[in-house]
Protein backbone atom coordinates (compact mmCIF):
# COMPACT_ATOMS: atom_id res chain seq x y z
CA UNK A 1 0.00 0.00 0.00
CA UNK A 2 0.70 3.75 -0.80
CA UNK A 3 0.14 6.04 2.58
CA UNK A 4 0.86 9.31 3.35
CA UNK A 5 2.04 9.78 7.14
CA UNK A 6 2.20 12.70 8.99
CA UNK A 7 5.16 13.76 11.65
CA UNK A 8 7.30 16.90 12.73
CA UNK A 9 11.23 16.77 10.76
CA UNK A 10 12.64 12.90 11.23
CA UNK A 11 15.87 14.60 11.87
CA UNK A 12 15.89 14.89 15.56
CA UNK A 13 18.82 17.51 15.50
CA UNK A 14 15.57 19.55 14.42
CA UNK A 15 12.95 18.15 16.84
CA UNK A 16 12.91 16.58 19.79
CA UNK A 17 9.47 14.59 19.45
CA UNK A 18 8.15 11.20 20.32
CA UNK A 19 6.13 11.22 17.27
CA UNK A 20 9.03 11.92 14.74
CA UNK A 21 11.34 9.21 16.73
CA UNK A 22 8.03 6.34 16.42
CA UNK A 23 7.12 7.69 12.65
CA UNK A 24 10.83 6.79 11.68
CA UNK A 25 10.78 3.39 13.01
CA UNK A 26 7.42 2.77 11.04
CA UNK A 27 8.93 3.72 7.66
CA UNK A 28 12.10 1.36 8.53
CA UNK A 29 10.44 -1.34 9.71
CA UNK A 30 7.01 -1.28 7.86
CA UNK A 31 6.51 -2.64 4.66
CA UNK A 32 4.43 -0.26 2.90
CA UNK A 33 5.11 2.41 0.65
CA UNK A 34 5.14 5.40 2.79
CA UNK A 35 5.23 8.94 1.81
CA UNK A 36 6.28 11.89 4.42
CA UNK A 37 4.71 14.91 5.10
CA UNK A 38 6.11 17.02 7.38
CA UNK A 39 3.29 19.04 9.79
CA UNK A 40 4.58 20.26 13.34
CA UNK A 41 7.29 23.33 14.10
CA UNK A 42 10.83 23.05 14.17
CA UNK A 43 12.21 23.39 17.82
CA UNK A 44 13.37 26.80 18.15
CA UNK A 45 11.73 27.89 15.20
CA UNK A 46 9.59 31.18 16.39
CA UNK A 47 5.83 31.28 16.00
CA UNK A 48 5.99 34.44 13.72
CA UNK A 49 4.04 36.06 10.71
CA UNK A 50 5.97 33.50 8.05
CA UNK A 51 5.22 30.71 10.12
CA UNK A 52 2.02 31.81 10.81
CA UNK A 53 1.12 31.65 6.66
CA UNK A 54 2.77 28.70 6.44
CA UNK A 55 0.78 26.78 8.78
CA UNK A 56 -2.15 28.37 6.77
CA UNK A 57 -1.28 26.85 3.17
CA UNK A 58 -0.22 23.65 4.83
CA UNK A 59 -3.58 22.02 4.31
CA UNK A 60 -3.79 23.34 0.73
CA UNK A 61 -0.43 21.92 0.01
CA UNK A 62 -1.32 18.47 1.82
CA UNK A 63 -4.41 18.65 -0.22
CA UNK A 64 -2.41 18.49 -3.28
CA UNK A 65 0.05 16.09 -2.08
CA UNK A 66 -2.69 13.67 -1.65
CA UNK A 67 -3.97 14.77 -5.25
CA UNK A 68 -0.61 13.66 -7.10
CA UNK A 69 0.58 10.59 -4.90
CA UNK A 70 -2.87 9.03 -4.77
CA UNK A 71 -2.57 7.36 -1.93
CA UNK A 72 -4.54 4.24 -0.03
CA UNK A 73 -4.43 5.85 3.61
CA UNK A 74 -3.43 8.79 5.61
CA UNK A 75 -1.80 8.24 8.76
CA UNK A 76 -1.83 11.36 10.36
CA UNK A 77 -0.18 11.58 14.48
CA UNK A 78 -1.65 14.60 16.43
CA UNK A 79 -1.34 15.11 20.06
CA UNK A 80 -4.32 16.91 21.83
CA UNK A 81 -2.80 20.34 22.00
CA UNK A 82 -3.96 23.65 20.75
CA UNK A 83 -1.73 23.88 17.67
CA UNK A 84 -1.94 20.34 17.12
CA UNK A 85 -5.80 20.21 16.50
CA UNK A 86 -6.57 23.70 14.47
CA UNK A 87 -3.51 22.10 12.09
CA UNK A 88 -4.52 18.71 12.02
CA UNK A 89 -8.37 19.04 12.07
CA UNK A 90 -7.40 20.96 8.83
CA UNK A 91 -5.21 18.26 7.37
CA UNK A 92 -8.31 15.77 8.12
CA UNK A 93 -10.42 17.79 6.37
CA UNK A 94 -8.02 18.04 3.18
CA UNK A 95 -8.06 14.32 2.86
CA UNK A 96 -11.55 13.94 3.06
CA UNK A 97 -11.99 16.62 0.17
CA UNK A 98 -9.28 13.95 -1.18
CA UNK A 99 -11.15 11.02 -1.05
CA UNK A 100 -8.63 9.44 1.50
CA UNK A 101 -9.47 7.17 4.59
CA UNK A 102 -7.94 8.57 7.65
CA UNK A 103 -6.19 6.66 10.76
CA UNK A 104 -5.87 9.11 13.45
CA UNK A 105 -3.00 8.51 16.10
CA UNK A 106 -2.92 10.42 19.00
CA UNK A 107 0.02 11.02 20.97
CA UNK A 108 -1.54 12.59 24.37
CA UNK A 109 -0.93 16.24 24.90
CA UNK A 110 -2.92 18.13 27.44
CA UNK A 111 -6.65 17.46 26.39
CA UNK A 112 -5.98 13.51 26.03
CA UNK A 113 -7.02 13.58 29.98
CA UNK A 114 -8.31 17.18 30.80
CA UNK A 115 -11.69 18.62 29.37
CA UNK A 116 -11.49 21.34 26.50
CA UNK A 117 -13.62 24.30 27.74
CA UNK A 118 -12.74 26.45 24.26
CA UNK A 119 -15.49 25.60 22.28
CA UNK A 120 -14.59 26.17 18.93
CA UNK A 121 -11.34 24.10 19.72
CA UNK A 122 -13.69 21.15 21.24
CA UNK A 123 -15.24 21.41 18.01
CA UNK A 124 -12.36 21.22 15.76
CA UNK A 125 -10.93 18.21 17.70
CA UNK A 126 -14.39 16.91 17.16
CA UNK A 127 -14.73 17.19 13.70
CA UNK A 128 -10.88 15.58 13.22
CA UNK A 129 -11.53 12.70 15.73
CA UNK A 130 -14.78 11.87 13.77
CA UNK A 131 -13.24 12.48 10.37
CA UNK A 132 -11.30 9.59 10.85
CA UNK A 133 -11.98 5.99 9.82
CA UNK A 134 -10.25 5.01 13.05
CA UNK A 135 -8.69 6.25 15.99
CA UNK A 136 -5.62 4.61 17.59
CA UNK A 137 -4.32 5.81 21.54
CA UNK A 138 -2.20 3.42 23.54
CA UNK A 139 -4.15 1.86 26.15
CA UNK A 140 -7.91 1.09 27.11
CA UNK A 141 -7.86 4.09 29.86
CA UNK A 142 -6.80 6.47 26.55
CA UNK A 143 -9.87 5.48 25.06
CA UNK A 144 -12.16 5.77 27.52
CA UNK A 145 -11.36 9.29 27.94
CA UNK A 146 -11.90 9.55 24.47
CA UNK A 147 -15.37 7.34 24.65
CA UNK A 148 -16.94 9.25 27.35
CA UNK A 149 -16.19 12.99 25.30
CA UNK A 150 -17.02 11.93 21.82
CA UNK A 151 -18.95 9.16 21.03
CA UNK A 152 -19.30 6.40 17.75
CA UNK A 153 -15.39 6.77 17.36
CA UNK A 154 -13.98 3.51 15.98
CA UNK A 155 -10.98 3.13 18.53
CA UNK A 156 -8.18 0.97 18.20
CA UNK A 157 -5.44 0.74 20.63
CA UNK A 158 -1.70 0.74 19.63
CA UNK A 159 0.85 0.88 22.41
CA UNK A 160 4.70 2.54 21.45
CA UNK A 161 7.57 0.64 20.60
CA UNK A 162 10.68 -0.04 20.39
CA UNK A 163 13.33 -2.21 18.84
CA UNK A 164 15.01 -4.90 20.73
CA UNK A 165 18.57 -3.86 21.57
CA UNK A 166 21.01 -6.67 20.59
CA UNK A 167 23.87 -5.83 22.53
CA UNK A 168 21.64 -7.09 26.26
CA UNK A 169 22.22 -3.32 26.91
CA UNK A 170 24.86 -4.23 29.61
CA UNK A 171 24.99 -1.32 32.37
CA UNK A 172 27.97 0.35 33.13
CA UNK A 173 29.04 0.52 37.02
CA UNK A 174 29.40 3.50 37.92
CA UNK A 175 31.37 4.56 41.00
CA UNK A 176 28.83 7.95 41.31
CA UNK A 177 25.29 7.22 40.35
CA UNK A 178 23.81 8.73 37.23
CA UNK A 179 20.38 10.39 36.59
CA UNK A 180 19.54 10.96 32.99
CA UNK A 181 17.01 13.03 31.44
CA UNK A 182 16.01 12.61 27.71
CA UNK A 183 13.74 14.81 26.06
CA UNK A 184 11.76 18.56 25.49
CA UNK A 185 12.62 21.48 27.66
CA UNK A 186 9.45 22.00 28.43
CA UNK A 187 8.21 22.96 31.72
CA UNK A 188 5.24 20.35 30.82
CA UNK A 189 8.05 17.30 31.75
CA UNK A 190 8.53 18.44 35.19
CA UNK A 191 11.86 20.44 34.66
CA UNK A 192 10.94 22.55 37.62
CA UNK A 193 10.50 19.80 39.84
CA UNK A 194 13.12 17.85 38.80
CA UNK A 195 15.33 21.07 39.80
CA UNK A 196 14.44 21.88 43.57
CA UNK A 197 14.33 17.84 43.78
CA UNK A 198 18.31 17.80 42.73
CA UNK A 199 18.68 20.53 45.26
CA UNK A 200 17.25 19.02 47.97
CA UNK A 201 19.51 15.55 47.39
CA UNK A 202 22.52 17.68 47.14
CA UNK A 203 21.53 19.37 50.56
CA UNK A 204 21.04 15.98 51.85
CA UNK A 205 24.48 14.70 51.08
CA UNK A 206 22.98 12.57 48.16
CA UNK A 207 26.24 12.09 46.00
CA UNK A 208 24.99 12.16 41.95
CA UNK A 209 25.99 13.17 38.61
CA UNK A 210 22.45 14.24 36.35
CA UNK A 211 23.19 13.85 32.42
CA UNK A 212 20.90 16.01 30.20
CA UNK A 213 20.09 15.44 27.03
CA UNK A 214 17.39 17.21 24.57
CA UNK A 215 15.91 21.00 23.43
CA UNK A 216 13.40 23.31 24.02
CA UNK A 217 13.06 26.54 24.98
CA UNK A 218 14.16 25.99 28.88
CA UNK A 219 17.34 25.00 27.76
CA UNK A 220 19.59 27.66 29.47
CA UNK A 221 17.40 28.63 32.22
CA UNK A 222 17.50 24.42 33.06
CA UNK A 223 21.38 24.19 32.71
CA UNK A 224 22.01 27.03 34.22
CA UNK A 225 20.33 26.10 37.58
CA UNK A 226 21.92 22.87 37.41
CA UNK A 227 25.29 24.24 37.09
CA UNK A 228 24.39 26.36 40.34
CA UNK A 229 23.24 23.50 41.96
CA UNK A 230 25.74 20.47 41.13
CA UNK A 231 28.64 22.12 39.35
CA UNK A 232 30.37 19.37 37.34
CA UNK A 233 28.20 16.89 38.36
CA UNK A 234 25.87 18.03 35.53
CA UNK A 235 26.28 17.25 32.14
CA UNK A 236 24.14 19.07 29.08
CA UNK A 237 24.89 16.75 25.42
CA UNK A 238 22.36 18.30 23.16
CA UNK A 239 19.92 16.82 21.41
CA UNK A 240 21.69 12.84 20.92
CA UNK A 241 20.06 10.14 18.49
CA UNK A 242 20.85 6.40 17.12
CA UNK A 243 23.52 5.29 18.47
CA UNK A 244 24.90 7.84 20.80
CA UNK A 245 21.64 8.17 22.27
CA UNK A 246 21.81 4.30 23.13
CA UNK A 247 25.55 4.85 24.33
CA UNK A 248 23.76 7.43 27.33
CA UNK A 249 21.38 5.45 28.17
CA UNK A 250 23.64 2.46 29.17
CA UNK A 251 26.13 4.87 30.80
CA UNK A 252 22.90 5.83 33.10
CA UNK A 253 21.76 4.49 36.17
CA UNK A 254 18.31 6.09 36.75
CA UNK A 255 16.00 7.83 34.34
CA UNK A 256 13.71 10.30 35.58
CA UNK A 257 10.88 11.90 33.68
CA UNK A 258 8.66 14.21 36.63
CA UNK A 259 5.74 15.24 33.89
CA UNK A 260 3.03 17.62 35.08
CA UNK A 261 0.84 17.24 31.92
CA UNK A 262 0.98 16.15 28.38
CA UNK A 263 2.40 12.43 28.27
CA UNK A 264 0.68 9.69 26.57
CA UNK A 265 2.83 6.58 26.62
CA UNK A 266 6.66 8.39 26.00
CA UNK A 267 9.13 6.61 23.89
CA UNK A 268 12.03 7.73 26.18
CA UNK A 269 10.65 5.56 29.04
CA UNK A 270 10.29 2.44 26.60
CA UNK A 271 14.08 3.27 25.08
CA UNK A 272 15.24 3.77 28.98
CA UNK A 273 13.98 0.66 30.45
CA UNK A 274 15.20 -1.57 27.29
CA UNK A 275 18.88 0.26 28.15
CA UNK A 276 17.97 -1.48 31.89
CA UNK A 277 18.01 2.00 33.52
CA UNK A 278 15.34 2.56 36.64
CA UNK A 279 12.57 4.81 35.36
CA UNK A 280 10.63 7.70 37.97
CA UNK A 281 7.98 8.63 36.00
CA UNK A 282 5.02 11.12 36.65
CA UNK A 283 1.69 8.11 36.72
CA UNK A 284 -0.68 9.84 33.59
CA UNK A 285 -2.35 8.92 30.49
CA UNK A 286 -0.71 5.17 29.81
CA UNK A 287 2.33 5.52 31.52
CA UNK A 288 0.49 3.62 34.61
CA UNK A 289 -0.03 0.50 32.17
CA UNK A 290 3.77 0.58 31.56
CA UNK A 291 5.66 0.62 34.91
CA UNK A 292 4.57 -1.37 37.67
CA UNK A 293 5.40 0.45 41.00
CA UNK A 294 8.18 -1.02 42.77
CA UNK A 295 8.46 -3.90 40.26
CA UNK A 296 10.20 -2.78 36.67
CA UNK A 297 10.04 1.53 37.81
CA UNK A 298 8.73 3.79 40.16
CA UNK A 299 5.54 6.05 39.88
CA UNK A 300 5.09 9.44 41.27
CA UNK A 301 2.14 12.16 41.04
CA UNK A 302 2.69 14.64 38.31
CA UNK A 303 3.64 17.66 40.22
CA UNK A 304 4.47 16.01 43.53
CA UNK A 305 8.26 17.30 44.46
CA UNK A 306 8.14 15.80 48.13
CA UNK A 307 7.20 12.47 46.54
CA UNK A 308 9.93 12.94 43.39
CA UNK A 309 12.46 13.26 46.07
CA UNK A 310 11.73 10.63 48.05
CA UNK A 311 11.52 8.28 45.54
CA UNK A 312 15.36 9.19 44.62
CA UNK A 313 16.32 8.65 47.80
CA UNK A 314 14.71 5.32 48.21
CA UNK A 315 16.76 4.61 44.50
CA UNK A 316 19.90 6.51 45.39
CA UNK A 317 19.86 4.56 48.93
CA UNK A 318 18.87 1.24 47.60
CA UNK A 319 21.51 0.37 45.24
CA UNK A 320 21.86 -3.76 46.36
CA UNK A 321 18.00 -3.68 44.72
CA UNK A 322 18.85 -2.08 41.52
CA UNK A 323 19.19 -5.37 39.50
CA UNK A 324 15.59 -7.10 39.47
CA UNK A 325 13.89 -3.81 39.03
CA UNK A 326 16.46 -3.27 35.82
CA UNK A 327 16.34 -7.13 34.28
CA UNK A 328 12.44 -6.38 35.05
CA UNK A 329 12.36 -3.17 32.95
CA UNK A 330 14.18 -4.51 29.75
CA UNK A 331 11.60 -8.33 30.35
CA UNK A 332 8.94 -5.83 30.07
CA UNK A 333 9.74 -4.21 27.12
CA UNK A 334 10.71 -7.02 25.24
CA UNK A 335 7.82 -9.06 26.18
CA UNK A 336 4.91 -6.41 25.44
CA UNK A 337 7.13 -3.23 23.72
CA UNK A 338 8.63 -4.79 20.98
CA UNK A 339 8.93 -3.05 17.48
CA UNK A 340 7.80 -6.30 15.71
CA UNK A 341 5.01 -6.68 17.15
CA UNK A 342 3.97 -3.27 16.88
CA UNK A 343 4.40 -3.33 12.87
CA UNK A 344 2.28 -6.12 12.49
CA UNK A 345 -0.71 -4.54 14.41
CA UNK A 346 -0.37 -1.57 12.83
CA UNK A 347 -0.21 -3.02 9.36
CA UNK A 348 -3.47 -4.90 10.54
CA UNK A 349 -5.47 -1.40 11.39
CA UNK A 350 -4.00 -0.62 7.76
CA UNK A 351 -5.24 -3.24 5.89
CA UNK A 352 -8.77 -2.79 7.85
CA UNK A 353 -9.40 0.53 6.81
CA UNK A 354 -8.55 0.18 3.16
CA UNK A 355 -10.93 -2.92 2.78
Amino acid sequence: MKIVITSPSLDERENVSGISTIVRQIIEHGSDNFVHFRAGRQDGEPAGLRWMVRQAILPVKFYLLLRKVKPDLVHINTALTDLSIWRDAALTKAASFAGVPVLLAVHGGKFLLNEIEDGRLKAAAGSMLNAARSVVVYSEGERRQLESRWKGLEIRILANAVPLRQDSANKTDNPVPILIFLGRLHRSKGLAELTKACRALKNDGFVFRLHCFGDGPMNDEFAAEMEDILGDGFYFGGVVSGTPKLEALDRADIFVLPSIYGEGLPMAILEAMSAGCIVIASEMASVGELIRDGSNGYLIEPGNTPQLISRLKLVLGSRSDWKPIQEAAKRTVRERFAITGYIENLETIYRSIVT
